[in-house]
């Protein structure tokens, strides 16, 4: 099973996320960009001290380099559960998948979610957890507004897409999930 969770920042990705892991998927492997990437840069690879150079000046990771990391962890997981929160990120990335994955099913879930509710979710979540990230949001949404239609139109060219509106609660918005999964 490969369940891919998009949305923008603050849509509740990484808590659902977290849910099914801890509460239904307990072997499920759930792999972040972001954590991946931290990751690599940490190995002493030449990859890995490219990354680390990147991210310590603040510049995006291309997406070759961020395919490249997804696919090396991928291919070490062969037939386990796998989430990917946060990608793909581009339209190359959405059409990286099929090089990723090949022919397996894909169980892509969009979140949707209004602008001010996630205005308040990012504000709670900076008190909260204090992520530096956060205090990027709307610069994060706008990034994120310009290249979202353009991904999912890439991801329906060879996936079903299934848009979940997940302004609601958190555990209605895991039913949703779950019932789009099937693990009920």
């Amino acid at each position: 099973m490969v369940i891919v969770f998009i949305g923008p920042p603050g849509c509740g990705k990484g808590t659902q996320a977290n849910i099914l892991k801890d509460n239904i998927l307990p072997d499920l492997n759930i792999l972040t960009v972001s954590s991946l990437l931290k990751e690599k840069s940490q190995d002493e690879s030449i990859l890995g001290k490219e990354i680390k150079d990147k991210m310590d000046n603040g510049d995006l990771i291309d997406d070759t380099i961020v395919i490249s990391v997804l696919k090396e962890k991928v291919n070490s997981l062969i037939n386990e559960k796998i989430l990917i929160d946060g990608f793909p990120r581009s339209s190359i990335q959405a059409y990286s998948l099929l090089e990723i994955f090949g022919n397996k099913d894909l169980n892509i879930i969009n979140f949707e979610v209004d602008d001010i509710k996630l205005l308040q979710r990012i504000k709670k979540r900076s008190m909260e957890e204090s992520r530096a990230d956060d205090s990027f949001f709307e610069k994060r949404l706008q990034i994120y507004k310009k290249s979202h239609l353009e991904i999912i139109n890439s991801l329906k060219k060879n996936y079903q897409v299934t848009d979940i509106q997940a302004n609601d609660e958190i555990s209605s918005v895991t039913s949703k999930i779950v019932d789009k999964l099937g693990l009920n």
